[in-house]
């Protein structure tokens, strides 16, 4: 038996069609930073003194949430030594947060530095974080979708609160 399995993401096409034509010089990650009053809506559920935890709305599997530093820049490189302790440590914790509400102890970290690489958000540095041992139904519909992420960051966030 394969230690790998395939994941099926139908939900992820329309980010994929949409992230080719939205390719400009907006970053939503500064968008979500600057905008706090909208943290609901944009699945943000964590701020922290170096970075914001949210939700991937078009997430690999269930559970699956990015952090990323409040200066966009492109690379861990180019945080300064404290900047890049308080991520990882941000980052910790809200690993172990997803690994508790999940149930899952595997979990996948990575961040994806250009665009070979797999970023999706190439000039805004972030870190995955993805429970491997849960999935989301792929017959859920977009709306349910929806409303699923919006309930677990209202979990996640009350960690924070």
């Amino acid at each position: 038996m394969s230690p790998f399995r395939i994941v099926e993401t139908p939900w992820r096409y329309k980010y994929i069609v949409s992230s080719v034509a939205a390719r400009s010089n907006s970053c939503f990650f500064c968008e979500y930073i600057q905008d706090p009053g909208r943290d609901r809506e944009n699945l943000v559920f964590f701020r922290g003194k170096y970075s914001i935890g949210l939700l991937n709305r078009y997430p690999y599997t269930w559970g699956h949430v990015m952090v990323a530093p409040y200066r966009h820049l492109r690379d861990l490189a180019e945080l300064s030594p404290e900047e890049l302790a308080g991520l990882i440590r941000e980052t910790y914790m809200i690993k172990r947060a997803v690994a508790s509400l999940t149930k899952c102890q595997d979990i996948l970290m990575g961040v994806n530095v250009g665009r070979a690489a797999g970023a999706g958000v190439e000039a805004h540095v972030h870190i995955h974080i993805i429970p491997t041992c849960q999935t989301i139904d792929p017959n859920i519909e977009p709306d349910r979708l929806e409303e699923l992420l919006k309930e677990y960051r209202d979990k996640l966030s009350r960690l924070w609160s």
